[in-house]
């Protein structure tokens, strides 16, 4: 998370391209992260987080979702591959009844049985095939079947997770197909499944064995930044890039309050998961480090704590001006929530003018006159008490 300085803004050396909260400082402040879990041994009910105290409302569920998260692009490729996909159903039904019994393979077979014998069995099979396998694994990961899909992916994802053969020596063995399925049921995550998505058999591996970040957008190798924190180094799958400290997910959001990263540590924090876990909450001053207390974010990585107001001061004077209604309105919502336990003074007065701006927008307000009066309430109450 950034100070007024705007030091939440991580400048990467690295020529490549960057994750989505990882973008030069010139292209506007960046501060997003991820929501699919870095631990895929936890089951989404497990991975529910803690509430926050009583004097902090309560954060939506959307920070605690396991859902996958596309970008924008990528979502509006995969419908149409979808919608394309559905056209041709009757063709791949007629090439499925070919193939007999005894050389079908089923998700379950691929989840329990040595890799060799199912790759073996995999280059028997025609093409066909193989997409109705992943376009099966695709539907459990939706949960488009309710409770039976939760429930059989948890069995696929236990009989994978128990096996002690599945290491980066006997997957090179695997048949591409069986190794997207692998990964897939390993992580939760079915974007390894789509046919837009393409990556090494290398790369598949690696993430499979925890040493390459599994976030599509991202895909650094891990430890990223050869980070040595006892999450980085203890945590399996957990990248400092792109995932939450706290609920281990990633999302694609940026030039956004959702996310607050550490001025010191540069790891980041989903803002609801922030709020639940009472890592935001009062304070002594940071500058001064006595006197008056103020809204503060304890990183969860090195327990160091950064400033807040500074920080969303930072976030609006910088992206404000671009957001449309609706996001303008999450915003606010943050800021809201993050300053509903203020006891400072600055800290009160932007809860409150937060809360005045969203029933005013609900009444009718336009966006940009809501904006105006926030970031010039930003430029009165912060300098202040400068």
């Amino acid at each position: 998370m950034g100070t007024s300085s705007g030091s939440n803004i991580h400048h990467h050396p690295s020529s490549k391209m960057l994750p989505p909260r990882q973008q030069p400082r010139a292209a506007g402040l960046q501060t997003s992260l991820s929501l699919v879990s870095s631990d895929p041994r936890l089951s989404p009910d497990a991975q529910e987080l803690r509430s926050n105290s009583d004097n902090i409302r309560e954060s939506p569920t959307e920070s605690a979702s396991s859902r996958e998260t596309w970008p924008t692009a990528d979502a509006m490729m995969a419908k149409k591959m979808e919608n394309g996909k559905a056209e041709n159903d009757c063709p791949e039904q007629s090439v499925i009844r070919r193939v007999s019994g005894a050389d079908k393979i089923f998700l379950r077979d691929i989840a329990r049985e040595r890799v060799d014998v199912i790759s073996e069995k995999m280059h028997h099979l025609p093409d066909d095939f193989l997409d109705e396998l992943k376009n099966g694994l695709r539907a459990i990961l939706e949960g488009s079947g309710g409770s039976q899909h939760r429930e059989e992916f948890s069995i696929l994802q236990r009989l994978v997770q128990n096996r002690s053969d599945l290491t980066a020596k006997t997957l090179i063995r695997a048949h591409r197909v069986q190794l997207e399925i692998l990964v897939s049921i390993n992580t939760g995550i079915q974007a390894f499944l789509h046919p837009s998505i393409s990556l090494s058999q290398t790369s598949l591996i690696e993430v499979f064995v925890f040493k390459r970040c599994r976030n599509i957008a991202c895909q650094n190798q891990l430890p990223a930044d050869d980070c040595t924190c006892e999450i980085c180094a203890n945590r399996s799958g957990f990248c400092n890039l792109c995932m939450c400290v706290i609920c281990n997910k990633f999302d694609f959001e940026v030039n956004t309050c959702r996310w607050i990263g550490c001025d010191l540590c540069s790891h980041w924090t989903h803002t609801d998961c922030a709020i639940r876990d009472g890592q935001i909450c009062m304070g002594p001053s940071v500058k001064s480090g006595a006197g008056p207390t103020e809204m503060l974010f304890r990183c969860r990585a090195c327990n160091r704590t950064s400033e807040l107001l500074g920080w969303v001061k930072d976030v609006f004077q910088h992206c404000a001006p671009a957001w449309e209604r609706e996001a303008l309105t999450r915003e606010l919502d943050f800021v809201s929530r993050i300053f509903r336990g203020s006891e400072d003074t600055r800290g009160r007065k932007l809860f409150w003018k937060c809360e005045e701006l969203i029933e005013k927008m609900k009444g009718g307000l336009v966006e940009s006159t809501a904006c105006r009066v926030i970031l010039m309430f930003f430029q009165g109450t912060y300098y202040a008490k400068q």
